[in-house]
């Protein structure tokens, strides 16, 4: 019937907020409810809304490394490697290479995760198992 969150109660018959103010008459009427029922806590976010924050992380890690070489983001790094012509062709290979593996060591995680076998890493765990960055001369 209710949903507790950290600043208000949402009344789910009709989606009311109620605030958290002891003079509102809905909250004393939740209050009331509340001292026999127990009320929901919210939904966190689910494995996929969860993956895509730290997908999103490694995206920013990725681009970082390529702005770092001098390249607005990793994408444009890496589509010089079709350009063999190029002076940038070696750094495109190298920037694409790397893409490549990280997003499947992203997914093959992602897969474990899913599966039970390992735990969810946190940003930060996520970037130091990613295979390291190209090294340029």
């Amino acid at each position: 019937m209710y949903i507790l969150y950290p600043d208000y109660v949402l009344r789910q018959s009709d989606d009311a907020r109620i605030p958290l103010d002891p003079e509102n008459a809905d909250y004393l009427a939740f209050v009331e409810w509340a001292a026999d029922n127990e009320p929901a806590l919210p939904a966190g976010p689910t494995l996929e809304q969860r993956a895509a924050v730290l997908l999103a992380g490694v995206d920013a890690h990725l681009n970082a490394a390529a702005r770092a070489k001098g390249y607005d983001s990793i994408l444009s790094a890496s589509v010089r490697a079709a350009l063999p012509e190029s002076p940038f062709h070696a750094d495109g290979v190298a920037f694409g290479t790397w893409m490549d593996q990280v997003y499947a060591a992203c997914y093959q995680l992602m897969a474990a995760v899913q599966a039970g076998n390992t735990e969810e890493p946190t940003l930060e765990q996520l970037i130091a198992m990613l295979p390291a960055a190209p090294v340029f001369d």
